[in-house]
């Protein structure tokens, strides 16, 4: 007999705020494990139907795809529907399916465990990323791999499909052709024990407005069907089966989230200005051209981080200019008359690709990456740039260089700019003439070089992940020593300094697109006020909240606050700083500040 959910015991789980929210009801478990596979062997006349068999699989499995892109397309537009673009794209890799036959002829082993070989490589790759958002695109590499193994095997898959009231979706992970079910009319929220803030089903939740946490760990083996659920996508808590006074606590802190959201949004089509009238340019952070409606919903003006990798490596082979070009031209035309900002090609230290190189560093994050890679790889660069440069040729473009640590390769990444414009020019393409190039700021170097640096370009871009794990020798990546990886160091404020005071010095702009822009503490963006920075990048769910910081205070008062935090010793003084500031003269602001509704129980 089963329990009442009143005699249940209330359990409290957290994980990452993915989408923001409150949601309240029944749980809706969704299986997605993958289908065990064995090493079985196949006689040499079996070969051949064998390889028919994987490749009948491929073609099934591109056919559903197919199918779900309609699908999604319809329910949310053709923007979303491109989501399942990189599934598409890596179903395709020509490499992948090449050597999987090549295992099946040498091995003489089944189709599913041939190809289970092959693709874990590329998987395993993914998921020993430093990089959160390129880590959780291993999510869409199992998705193509459960999908071709349920096709080799028989077997189908069942789901959200089957939800025909509402509740909230409880699984192990979702991906992208699970969450085509996510229907307002049935979905009230998500919960997962994978994932992050950037995996493809969160982008979905945030866009369809749906809470959302994932990372739960173990949540799904203690979540039963019809179990009662409080989903928090603002904290990061899960409730399940709470208490009558639990839910009278959140339903009060889904009451005033809708309140601050509604006010929050007001400002979107105001400008980022302070009250003594000092305007900061406020963009969006995205990875994928279809991320680009949702930043400016949210009142961004312009892109002020397009981390272009995505576009590469995911796939076994280069993507052509003209390939580049139409999906670079895309996002400039949507955000028109604001500008794009392109990072050029990152990859190497935790971003690979097939085609770049197989041998291992031993220390990659200091290796062979960034502009080391393009200057390297001066045939991949021209092609990039080139689609760039024709992009801007319908909107406004702005080019910059990640890993900068000397002059030199600035002058020849410049130099490498000037003659692709030459080319496209005797070609008679239409490009952009009056494109801005600049650089990151994210080695110790590049801060200590910045007077000299900014003589070069026509902007900064400080990439503050980067810059605090350098600067403090903390793999952002290594939990025993995450705790030192502090944003509010007193060492990466009086860096921030430097480089600003040697930007404006020669007359160039300044910005900041690390995660420091989009710190839900209030702290952050007040110091970065301060610091005088001209530009802010964020994602897009912090964009309102950090208008409405900068729009609640005056620059001359931030200044005086930074002064006085760049004369501390420890984060701990600056942020006892900050907080006595906006309780003596901003308290209002504090309701901005998302809360845990038990612990204030």
């Amino acid at each position: 007999m089963v329990k009442k959910d009143t005699e249940k015991k209330e359990m409290i789980f957290n994980g990452i705020p993915a989408a923001p929210g409150i949601a309240f009801g029944e749980v809706f478990v969704v299986n997605v494990d993958e289908l065990p596979v064995t090493p079985d062997p196949i006689s040499s006349k079996d070969i051949k139907p064998e390889i028919a068999e994987f490749e009948d699989a491929l073609k099934r499995t591109g056919e559903e795809l197919s199918e779900l892109h309609k699908a999604l397309a319809a329910e949310m537009g053709e923007d979303h529907a491109k989501i399942l673009d990189s599934h598409i794209m890596i179903l395709a890799d020509e490499m992948m399916k090449d050597e999987t036959i090549d295992l099946i002829k040498k091995e003489k082993v089944g189709a599913a465990y041939a190809f289970t070989k092959i693709i874990d490589k590329t998987l395993t790759a993914f998921e020993h990323m430093e990089d959160q958002y390129l880590k959780e695109r291993a999510e869409d590499i199992k998705d193509v791999k459960r999908r071709v193994i349920r096709n080799l095997l028989g077997q189908k898959t069942e789901g959200i499909a089957n939800l025909r009231k509402k509740a909230i979706v409880v699984a192990r992970n979702l991906t992208p052709s699970d969450t085509v079910g996510f229907k307002r009319k049935y979905v009230l929220a998500f919960v997962s024990d994978t994932g992050g803030r950037t995996s493809h089903a969160a982008i979905i939740a945030k866009s369809i407005g749906i809470p959302a946490v994932v990372g739960l760990d173990q949540f799904s083996s203690h979540a039963k069907p019809y179990d009662q659920l409080i989903v928090d996508g603002l904290t990061g808590q899960v409730v399940l089966n709470p208490k009558p006074e639990t839910v009278k606590l959140y339903k009060e802190a889904q009451r005033r989230f809708v309140e601050i959201e509604k006010e929050l949004l007001t400002l979107k089509d105001y400008p980022a200005v302070t009250l003594d009238e000092r305007l900061i340019e406020l963009s969006g952070n995205i990875e994928m051209e279809e991320e680009v409606e949702n930043v400016i919903r949210h009142g961004a003006r312009g892109i002020g981080l397009f981390r272009t990798e995505y576009f590469f490596i995911t796939r076994g082979t280069l993507p052509g200019e003209e390939e580049q070009y139409r999906y670079y031209k895309e996002v400039v035309k949507k955000v028109a008359p604001d500008p794009v900002l392109f990072r050029t090609l990152d990859i190497g230290g935790d971003k690979i690709a097939k085609w770049v190189d197989d041998s291992k560093e031993d220390n990659p994050y200091m290796g062979w990456r960034g502009i080391r890679f393009t200057l390297s790889r001066k045939d991949i660069f021209r092609t990039q740039l080139r689609a760039i440069f024709r992009a801007a040729a319908h909107g406004r473009a702005r080019v910059m260089f990640p890993m900068v640590s000397v002059v030199d390769e600035v002058r020849q990444a410049i130099a490498i700019c000037n003659e692709v414009k030459d080319d496209l020019k005797r070609e008679r393409y239409q490009y952009g003439e009056d494109v801005e190039i600049g650089i990151m700021i994210e080695t110790p170097s590049a801060v200590v070089m910045s007077d000299l640096l900014a003589r070069e370009v026509d902007f900064f871009s400080i990439g503050s992940n980067d810059l605090v794990q350098y600067a403090l020798a903390v793999d952002r990546g290594n939990s025993r020593i995450s705790y030192l990886y502090d944003t509010l160091h007193p060492a990466i404020l009086r860096m921030i300094n430097d480089t600003v005071t040697s930007a404006h010095n020669a007359g160039i702009w300044v910005g900041l697109c690390g995660e420091m822009a989009s710190d839900t503490r209030i702290i952050g963006i007040l110091l970065l006020i301060g610091l005088g920075l001209d530009e802010f990048s964020a994602s897009a769910y912090f964009i309102p909240e950090i208008k409405k910081i900068i729009r609640s205070v005056t620059y001359d008062e931030t200044r005086v606050l930074v002064k006085k935090a760049l004369k501390m010793s420890t984060s701990a003084e600056i942020i006892k700083l900050c907080n006595e500031f906006i309780e003596e003269k901003r308290p209002e602001l504090l309701e901005y500040i998302p809360q845990d509704p038990i612990s204030e129980r």
